[in-house]
């Protein structure tokens, strides 16, 4: 008898070993992050802005206001913020609470309203994204943002304000934040900045075969996918106060069953059928693991984002489609105009966008 229970505790600890070298196994696996869309080639141009927008753009010596609306920033993420902006010939001036370690809703809106209403402050910009700007976005009426008229700077998480900036019928600059100053490369900086001040760029990609060629005008809305889904059907929604407008959609850290279930959100809100033209940025720490969503129930396992869009959101669009612009997460992070009227046209061999 105890010779038996030796053999059922050692077969016990072999289970044990083989299911957590298993699990170790597919940990790994799922830990294999793949950047899609971050190398595509590109070239930019640059001209002044239109002089019906001049007035809104910054010059040398504004004040711009520094907050932090989403995760808390790290202290030299702020300071790479505040320096750089000096280095541009800014002023930059600290919301009250861009240095506390905790942060209520009310403490933010209390930092954004104060840098709306003061009439110093020409621009906002943003620390970092992160997590948490969507669940004040009702506190901040879209008429205070409309009288302030004063650009605001970010990207990721902050796509919720700049969705509201363009249902205010404002302008916006979906922009790197402190790492602008920190890790960018020096090309996506210097457009930032010129953006920043009123110098529009033109950009040249390199196309890939899931491109679709055409031509399409219209303002550009969207940003961060899974951010931008959170004000859909809200006053903040921007695809519903544009009549005409090029999608912008990237994200970071979702697998391809993510991806596809925010897609199917806006497919079924008809946002999708309703863009004049679609422009897919970045797809960043993609798991490489494709998960239950693989596409191997779909005629055929997906070879990529891209190839999953393509097959599953386009068949029935009649629409210009570019994939892979250079802005998302990756080190290359080109910046947008959103909320004005751009031009997106692809072809063969590339794909232009400009404002």
């Amino acid at each position: 008898m105890e010779k038996y229970l030796i053999l059922l505790c050692l077969a016990v600890l072999f289970s044990c070993l083989f299911l957590s070298c298993a699990g170790s196994a597919v940990q790994e696996a799922d830990t294999d992050l793949i950047n899609e869309g971050a190398d595509t080639r590109t070239e930019v141009k640059y001209s002044p802005v239109q002089a019906e927008l001049s007035d809104y753009f910054l010059s040398e010596g504004d004040k711009i206001a520094v907050l932090t609306p989403s995760s808390r920033p790290a202290k030299e993420q702020i300071e790479d913020t505040l320096n750089g902006l000096k280095e541009w010939g800014l002023v930059p001036v600290e919301g009250k609470h861009i240095r506390d370690s905790v942060c209520t809703s009310d403490d933010i809106l209390e930092d954004f309203l104060w840098a709306l209403e003061d009439d110093e402050i020409s621009a906002i910009f943003c620390v970092r994204g992160g997590y948490g700007a969507s669940e004040i976005m009702d506190m901040i009426p879209l008429e205070t943002i409309e009288s302030a008229c004063k650009p605001i700077i970010g990207y990721s998480d902050i796509s919720a304000f700049h969705s509201a900036w363009t249902s205010a019928g404002l302008p916006s600059v979906l922009g790197c934040m402190s790492a602008t100053f920190s890790s960018l490369s020096k090309e996506c900086a210097e457009a930032e900045k010129n953006l920043i001040f009123g110098i529009l760029p033109e950009y040249r990609c390199e196309a890939d075969s899931y491109c679709r060629q055409g031509e399409a005008e219209g303002i550009i809305v969207g940003g961060n996918l899974a951010t931008f889904c959170s004000v859909l059907g809200t006053e903040y929604d921007s695809t519903a106060a544009c009549g005409n407008y090029i999608l912008f959609l990237e994200d970071i850290g979702e697998n391809m069953q993510h991806i596809h279930r925010y897609l199917t959100i806006l497919k079924h809100l008809g946002i999708l059928d309703k863009a004049s033209g679609i422009i897919f940025g970045e797809w960043t720490e993609f798991p490489g693991n494709r998960g239950d969503y693989s596409g191997s129930t779909r005629g055929g396992d997906f070879t990529s984002v891209a190839d999953m869009i393509s097959r599953q959101f386009l068949d029935n669009l009649e629409i210009p489609v570019a994939f892979g612009f250079p802005c998302g997460h990756a080190d290359v992070n080109y910046p947008l105009l959103l909320g004005v009227p751009a031009k997106l046209k692809v072809e063969e061999n590339s794909f232009t966008l400009s404002f």
